[in-house]
């Protein structure tokens, strides 16, 4: 979690995926993350389309059985960070036959670096993501890929 001393960029991941599709090793895999206190998951949540063409949240349990995977995790994380606009912006980018999970998080891959520094006077003055089309172009590349 996000502290006086540092505060890790936060970001997010959107993933489509085929109606039922089974999603136990890629949420494994986001457990395993924060238990290893790599990332702080602010929020997960699931977006599908209605009847209508609307988009919804679903709730992950009526996607995903457990399989194993405690699920209060990812129900704790459900934060209601996405505003209407980031569901339209979702909904234009998947079809009724699937869904959306978004994760939103917090890198905490540097907090042990940032402690140390912060013991010896060091102090966060920012931190942010790359857009990755600006870092392709920085590196050489023409387009974006």
């Amino acid at each position: 979690m996000a502290t006086s001393t540092f505060a890790g960029p936060v970001d997010y991941a959107v993933f489509a995926f085929p109606l039922g599709a089974p999603l136990s090793t890629g949420l494994s895999a986001v457990a395993a993350a924060v238990a290893a206190g790599t990332i702080e998951l602010l929020d997960i949540t699931a977006v599908a389309l209605d009847p209508a063409g609307r988009p919804t949240t679903v709730h992950l349990h009526d996607l995903q059985e457990p399989g194993g995977i405690d699920m209060q995790l990812f129900e704790a994380a459900q934060s209601d960070l996405l505003d209407a606009e980031d569901l339209h912006d979702i909904a234009v980018e998947i079809a009724r036959d699937q869904f959306a999970l978004v994760i939103v998080y917090e890198d905490r891959s540097l907090a042990v670096a940032a402690h140390a520094f912060a013991r010896i006077g060091g102090v966060e003055i920012f931190s942010g993501g790359v857009d990755i089309a600006d870092l392709h172009r920085a590196i050489g590349g023409e387009e974006a890929p």
